[in-house]
């Protein structure tokens, strides 16, 4: 589990959504982490997945601390982590228990988090393991089948399958 301590994991709430100015398949999101510097924007290809309505003020997860990177040139600073179908025609935000404020970490039983920056490091070890993140049977969200924990319980899904 050495690489996905590595991982800064967090809920946020999507607080702003539109279509990119530049491109009709991606979203860019607002949204809130806690952070004292407000909501971060994030560029996501979810717009033939889910509705803007469907997102606005949905709770999330977000890896935080990937590299930031321009998406048709709006800067991405995180990705938001989402479940598909076995066949990829169905893809849908994780789904964060109810009470969970945003900038909570997602935590993983028998893991120590180490807060990394974002940029390359974070990008390298999630490019490592995220064939490892996994919706179960039980509709969980798991690394090497440890559950995506917060302070209200496991982050779920309403697919099965892989999760990124």
């Amino acid at each position: 589990m050495a690489d996905l301590s590595l991982m800064e994991i967090r809920v946020g709430k999507i607080v702003e959504v539109s279509i990119h100015p530049d491109a009709d398949g991606l979203f860019v999101e607002k949204i809130d982490l806690g952070e004292t510097t407000g909501p971060r924007v994030i560029v996501s290809g979810l717009v033939q997945y889910c509705s803007a309505e469907n997102l606005l003020n949905r709770f999330v997860v977000v890896l935080c601390n990937l590299k930031p990177r321009a998406i048709k040139g709006i800067t991405s600073n995180g990705m938001v982590l989402c479940s598909s179908s076995a066949d990829h025609t169905q893809v849908d935000p994780l789904v964060v228990p109810e009470g969970v404020l945003p900038g909570e970490l997602v935590s993983f039983e028998g893991c120590a988090i180490k807060y990394v920056e974002p940029g390359n490091k974070a990008s390298k070890a999630f490019s490592k393991i995220a064939d490892e993140f996994y919706a179960d049977e039980n509709l969980v969200a798991t690394f090497q089948g440890t559950p995506f924990m917060t302070s209200k319980g496991p982050i779920t899904s309403t697919l099965k399958g892989k999760i990124s």
